[in-house]
């Protein structure tokens, strides 16, 4: 499985306000993985390839986020109103590219397309079978519509 799609270097240009040149590029990895995970629980969509339509895209805005990350936690409160705009921003292209979503997620992969119903309930045709012995039922099999 995919850790992160994004380019540490340019996550790291990004940041540069608050990463200075010899910041531990595991460091910026590990918000890079946050970034990734969180777009692929937003999107309900974990197999990005580069086969998608939207993998640029997706690509782009976790360098975005990845960048907000860091920003936000070695930043400190000079750069939350920066950052809440941003995720804001973040968020609104992530719904952008969830309705817009070409290639399936797999939700999507896993749907029923077609059923037969054995249920009493929801098909006439199939007439409820108790499996309770008559005798246990109250006042007993008279007037009731089951088929045993």
């Amino acid at each position: 499985m995919v850790d992160y799609i994004s380019n540490t270097d340019d996550v790291r240009e990004l940041a540069s306000s608050v990463v200075a040149p010899d910041f531990p590029n595991e460091e910026i990895q590990e918000e890079q993985t946050a970034a990734f995970n969180y777009i692929c629980v937003y999107t309900h969509k974990f197999d990005w390839s580069q086969n998608d339509p939207e993998y640029s895209m997706i690509q782009k805005l976790e360098t975005m986020l990845a960048a907000c990350f860091i920003l936000d936690h070695y930043g400190g409160q000079r750069f939350e109103y920066g950052v809440n705009q941003q995720m804001a921003n973040i968020n609104m292209l992530l719904d952008k590219v969830n309705e817009n979503l070409v290639s399936p997620t797999f939700e999507d992969e896993e749907l029923i397309t077609s059923t037969t119903y054995k249920s009493w309930i929801l098909n006439a045709d199939y007439p409820y079978k108790s499996k309770l012995d008559p005798r246990l039922r109250m006042g007993g099999d008279q007037g009731n519509d089951f088929v045993d």
